[in-house]
């Protein structure tokens, strides 16, 4: 007897730690929301201000702000597995171009959301869904998780590699680090905020992360989009194609080998 209840407690144990949810589960728990209110864009980019802690068990997200379905799969790219909820502004988009003949009126479109999954393996992430007519999933909506007192939100890292052997054009490239900073707080009459460095090597090669816990959204992602744009080598030389992205804050723990600068 004392075996079976064993055997019974094993099983239970194993199967609450093996469970996860699936896109074709019909209730969510634990769903965090992105609203209009987590989300600024400059109608091309999108920048959420919600972070999700890496060791979160497969988050899922419900993105009710009205954000490009196609650009949903790079959100929390440091996540390995995620589920995402959205409305499915394709449908509707498609819905609202039709027309109608004279005279009559136009009703409201059916609701309608899709279930994305997105697992990431090796530098591709493979996606599948679900697309729900006429209803949404049931969630439970929580609130984001806290960040704990060792740690901190970072909405950009940039990252240099040595100084020799051979030499990260990093390094050279113009502006450098340090000039683009005074440059961006010059021209926009503000401090960026906190910004840590993580040392990886003997010849230079470090870690900086950006905390811009002093701007506002429009501004964290203005910095951003600036930043990405001028860490490219010999931009001058090429055609660069922007293609527009969602950009997430990742929650960094700081340790021994991170400082403040």
């Amino acid at each position: 007897m004392k075996n079976k209840i064993i055997l019974l407690f094993i099983f239970i144990l194993t199967s609450s730690i093996c469970y996860s949810q699936k896109i074709s589960d019909k209730y969510f728990e634990n769903v965090i929301e992105i609203t209009d209110k987590n989300v600024v864009t400059n109608r091309s980019d999108f920048l959420f201000d919600v972070a999700i802690p890496v060791d979160s068990k497969t988050p899922i997200v419900f993105v009710s702000a009205k954000v490009s379905q196609k650009l949903l799969s790079g959100i929390y790219p440091e996540l390995t597995r995620i589920i995402v909820i959205s409305p499915n502004w394709n449908y509707y988009d498609e819905n609202s171009k039709q027309k109608l003949p004279e005279g009559v009126i136009c009703a409201e479109p059916m609701a309608s959301s899709v279930i994305y999954e997105f697992k990431r393996q090796n530098g591709k992430v493979l996606k599948d869904s679900l697309v729900l007519m006429g209803s949404f999933p049931e969630m439970k909506i929580v609130s984001p998780p806290k960040i704990k007192a060792n740690q901190t939100l970072i909405y950009f890292t940039e990252g240099f590699g040595s100084r020799c052997c051979p030499k990260d054009l990093q390094w050279e490239n113009s502006p450098k680090r340090e000039e683009f900073v005074a440059n961006f707080e010059r021209e926009n009459k503000t401090k960026i905020g906190n910004t840590y460095v993580e040392y990886r090597g003997k010849e230079g090669e470090s870690n900086y992360y950006y905390t811009l816990n002093n701007l506002s959204n429009e501004l964290k992602l203005r910095f951003i989009l600036e930043r990405n744009f001028y860490r490219i080598i010999n931009r001058h030389l090429k055609d660069i194609i922007k293609y527009p992205r969602i950009f997430t804050p990742i929650v960094l723990e700081v340790n021994s080998n991170i400082k403040k600068i």
